[in-house]
């Protein structure tokens, strides 16, 4: 259990800094080493290390709103700390590792394992990042040649870690045939022309308020790597659906995650007349124009949208059919 918010260590012969104990928030695992490398957005981190988003351009209001809510999560916060509610790596690892030992599905334990090497170096890595932090409180703004040289020294560390961890990340073209792989980046790029869409809304028929605006988005699901990111859509419980070329993963955290095969999974896809009964929509719902079932997951979304769901839906079964 963390007390302090800091601690003092030694950084080099003769050098004791001031570290922070708070979690420090960075792209490595996720992007390459230009943190705006993917259109100038940033990465958003969902509860651990190696899941997250990627923020998109947007007019929705709504979005941005959500976009903030995250990002206020990650602000330094004493009581945060103090209450072990910012990410930690040695209580993810150990959990990890309890996790393992039980699980009896191959597919699973490859994405953990993977996973759990990853997971090593990033912990290495956020205790580089907090350390060349902590020089750079210490030096300020003077001019200190051993301080530069030593969180130059700290630097070349982290970039070599960044080089290394594509080494130990599961690579998502690994997971499938050329084939599959190659209508998988069709479905990828067809997702996120969905992700676009001005309003979803998820429907529940056993909520009260059965009506609620969620998001969509591409990113990454404990550091499995993929150029064009994994399509990531949300239920107002903050539980993930991510696809993945030859399945869905219904996540709850990171290693609390079910599989399912796609080519098992029947999804739906319907455009909305102007005479759909009044009692099956909302008044919330007044422009909402397509449907997207997935039964199986007792999944159903609305859109304001129609031709991006039809061609996605498109594209998910030219994808079922490589598998």
């Amino acid at each position: 259990m963390k007390i302090l918010p800091f601690t003092y260590a030694k950084v080099a012969e003769g050098l004791h800094v001031r570290i922070s104990n708070h979690f420090h928030y960075s792209h490595f695992g996720v992007l390459e080493d230009d943190a705006q490398s993917y259109h100038g957005r940033r990465y958003i981190m969902w509860k651990n290390p190696g899941t997250g988003f990627v923020e998109r351009e947007s007019d929705s209001q709504s979005y941005h709103r959500f976009v903030r809510k995250r990002l206020a999560k990650q602000y330094p916060r004493y009581w945060r700390l103090l209450l072990g509610k910012e990410p930690d790596f040695d209580r993810e690892m150990a959990l990890l590792d309890k996790v393992l030992v039980s699980c009896g599905d191959p597919r699973k334990r490859q994405i953990l394992e993977y996973y759990q090497n990853t997971l090593a170096l990033a912990r290495t890595e956020e205790r580089l990042q907090r350390i060349v932090r902590g020089i750079k409180n210490k030096l300020g703004r003077k001019s200190n040649k051993f301080l530069v040289s030593v969180m130059s020294h700290y630097k070349s560390k982290i970039a070599h870690l960044e080089k290394e961890v594509r080494n130990v990340e599961l690579d998502v073209s690994t997971l499938c045939s050329p084939e599959t792989y190659a209508a998988y980046k069709q479905v990828v790029e067809a997702f996120k022309r969905v992700a676009s869409c001005r309003r979803t809304w998820h429907y529940d028929e056993n909520a009260r308020h059965r009506f609620k605006q969620v998001f969509f988005d591409v990113g990454i699901f404990n550091f499995i790597h993929c150029p064009s990111f994994l399509p990531i859509m949300r239920d107002p419980t903050d539980k993930l659906y991510v696809i993945l070329p030859d399945s869905i993963a219904v996540v709850r955290s990171s290693v609390d995650f079910d599989l399912y095969p796609l080519k098992d999974l029947t999804i739906i896809f319907q455009e909305l007349s102007i005479e759909e009964p009044v009692e099956t929509l909302s008044y919330r719902l007044g422009d909402a124009t397509s449907q997207l079932k997935i039964p199986s997951l007792d999944l159903t979304f609305y859109f304001n949208h129609v031709r991006p769901i039809a061609h996605f839906v498109e594209c998910v079964e030219r994808l079922k059919a490589t598998l």
